[in-house]
Formats: C-alpha cells, sequence, structure tokens
C-alpha cells in the first residue's frame, strides 16, 4: 500500500525528471513553461534572477543558444510539505558543451525550488526556484 508522503514524492520526482528532460532536449519553451507557476514566480540563477514568464522565456533562448549536448543527472529530490507547497531539495548534475569554444562543462548544483499544485494535466508547477550552490566536476 502507498502512502500520501510516497506519493507526492512519487509525483515530485517524476515532475523533476520530466523538468530536467525538456531542458536536456531543449524542449519548445511553449513546453517549459507549463512546468512554471503563472503568479510569484521567482527563479535565481547565479546569472540572473526570473520574476516572470517572459523573464524565463528570455533566459531559456539565452540558454539554449549557448549550450548544447546537455544532460541533467538528478542525484537527490528531497520534498517536504510546507502548508500547501511543496518544498523540494535538489541535487543535479548538469554536463554540456559550451558553444562558444566547444569546450565541456561539468557542475553539481544543489537547488531549492518551491511547488504548488496546480488543476493543470502536470499537477504541479515551480513557484519558486533557487541554485544555492554551483560546484565544478
Amino acid at each position: 500500500m502507498t502512502t500520501k508522503s510516497e506519493t507526492m514524492a512519487d509525483s515530485v520526482s517524476a515532475f523533476a525528471a520530466l523538468w530536467f528532460k525538456y531542458l536536456d532536449q531543449h524542449a519548445p519553451a511553449g513546453q517549459v513553461v507549463d512546468c512554471l507557476a503563472t503568479d510569484g514566480l521567482e527563479m535565481v540563477f547565479p546569472e540572473r534572477t526570473l520574476r516572470s514568464i517572459d523573464d524565463f522565456r528570455d533566459w531559456y533562448a539565452t540558454v539554449c543558444r549557448a549550450y548544447t549536448d546537455e544532460t541533467h543527472v538528478v542525484e537527490e529530490v528531497t520534498p517536504s510539505m510546507a502548508g500547501d507547497d511543496i518544498n523540494v531539495d535538489v541535487v543535479v548534475v548538469w554536463r554540456a558543451t559550451q558553444t562558444s569554444d566547444g569546450s565541456r562543462i561539468a557542475m553539481r548544483a544543489r537547488q531549492r525550488w518551491v511547488l504548488r499544485r496546480t488543476h493543470t494535466e502536470m499537477g504541479l508547477a515551480i513557484a519558486e526556484y533557487r541554485v544555492d550552490e554551483l560546484t565544478s566536476l
């Protein structure tokens, strides 16, 4: 029998896997933004803070031009309930080729997300996304 917390953990892990799959594939922006909350969005990356879907679309287009052959390997997804939201600690290894010079990079990112439940097909949306630590491998 599956408990409520196992179901939530499974849903969050599946959502994280889908998010990183979209990033790896450079999925169309319209598909990726379906993973984002439209109200109160805040995404903090080392290079920029995003506060709207338009900010995300601009950032995403820049990243898709700057990197190819991206892979994200999820090492950890740890969700916990916080009222109606779900706090998630994520550790992911990101590898990519920089289009500017063809060099390969590899980084481990420690992230914190806040997910909200939605009535969309996805069921969850990223409201907050923070890259807390980025370490070269």
